[in-house]
């Protein structure tokens, strides 16, 4: 027999109980299951009866009835989403119970969450026997980061995410991932602040008003005065508060933000021997509401973000005059319009930016954005664009 003849067989001999060990284990992990004393059962129909209902029992559908099953004849059951629920003596209310626990984190210290009528908790694992609670009485944090900083202190990386932690599944599951890699990022968590900018804001002419028979000035011409000025970007302070929250304890987050802004305008003209000037004012409310991702680096972090704004004019106000000169005497019209741009706006918003670390909790940053905003085309100005510089801190 050839060598390759005999590679060739040696390997056959060596898939096929590969396979006969590895299928099982991937359909273990794509499928619901259930595993007891003496069996493990793969590919079962679990009811998902809710947290409360999951911690009590293990539900099985077949065919036109449901099976249940007690902590005491089920050792573990998981469903094919990755959840797993295992069988685990604890001490609940100050009674030992044989309960099912949520396993949220595998590894040298283990996360389980059980939830009750009237309660919820979570626990750690350090050992297969050693089990310790991690409480909250009331709404007091400093009893639950305290125990977190003690759990946890053979790894200093994480000291300050357990100040961070709050109490539910997505951080503490966050947190023990961390800790049982002793990793050492920034943690996610819910920001407040204020923050300043200065926005640079043009007027966007509506073009079909442009040859429209001006409705402003009962001069009798077929135009526009409108189209006569160069509608730039001016500028204007911003002043506002904001509120960054983490979805699932992740890079990613809602940003929210109330804005105000004022802004006045001054344009001038010379056309056909008359001097237009068109002077402009309006005070604004802001609200932009976004999506951001930070990039989870340890001291500059930068960040993007895009969402939609929608703004509303709280003073609204626009003026057109008009200078002429008739027999060497300058007659002066002072036209007050109606509002020619709508007091409510929506549009989108898109920026990016860092954000610097002073501590485990305050940072500050500073963004450059651009947003446009739209109304209905009654109007002479269709809307707005405008860009901003923006720096903030969150307490």
């Amino acid at each position: 027999m050839s060598l390759l003849k005999k590679i060739d067989l040696h390997m056959k001999y060596l898939i096929v109980p590969l396979l006969i060990v590895l299928l099982p284990i991937y359909s273990f992990g794509q499928s619901n299951y259930y595993v007891t004393d003496s069996l493990t059962i793969v590919g079962v129909s679990l009811i998902d009866g809710g947290d409360i209902v999951n911690s009590q029992l293990c539900q099985i559908e077949k065919y036109d009835r449901v099976e249940q099953f007690t902590p005491e004849e089920v050792i573990e059951y998981g469903f094919k989403d990755g959840r797993v629920y295992v069988s685990k003596e604890v001490m609940i209310n100050g009674v030992l119970k044989r309960v099912f626990l949520e396993q949220l984190v595998r590894g040298k210290k283990s996360l389980y969450y059980y939830r009750g009528k009237k309660i919820k908790t979570f626990f750690i694992q350090k050992d297969s026997t050693l089990f310790t609670e991690i409480t909250k009485n009331g709404y007091s944090k400093k009893n639950y980061s305290e125990q977190l900083i003690s759990l946890t202190k053979d790894c200093p990386n994480v000291l300050n995410a357990c100040k961070l932690t709050s109490y539910n599944k997505k951080t503490l599951t966050k947190l023990f991932q961390r800790y049982n890699k002793c990793e050492f990022k920034p943690f996610p968590h819910i920001k407040f602040g204020v923050l300043i900018g200065y926005e640079m804001v043009k007027l966007i002419l509506t073009k079909e008003k442009v040859y429209e028979v001006s409705k402003l000035i009962p001069s009798g011409k077929e135009e526009n005065e409108l189209k006569y000025f160069d509608f730039r970007y001016d500028g204007g302070f911003l002043l506002g508060i904001f509120i960054d929250k983490p979805i699932s304890a992740s890079d990613f987050s809602f940003h929210m933000e109330l804005l105000f802004g004022k802004h006045n305008y001054s344009y001038n003209r010379v056309e056909n021997d008359i001097n237009f000037d068109f002077v402009t004012k309006f005070t604004s409310i802001n609200i932009p509401i976004q999506l951001r991702y930070v990039y989870p680096s340890n001291k500059i972090r930068p960040y993007v973000n895009t969402g939609i704004v929608g703004m509303y004019l709280v003073k609204n106000k626009y003026s057109l005059y008009k200078e002429l000169l008739n027999n060497k005497i300058i007659e002066v019209e002072n036209v007050e319009t109606k509002p020619m741009i709508s007091n409510m706006q929506i549009g989108y918003v898109i920026g990016g930016g860092f954000e610097y670390n002073l501590n485990y909790r305050k940072s500050i940053f500073m963004e450059l954005r651009y947003k446009s905003l739209y109304n209905n085309r009654d109007y002479e100005f269709r809307g707005t664009s405008a860009f901003s510089l923006q720096i903030g801190i969150n307490f």
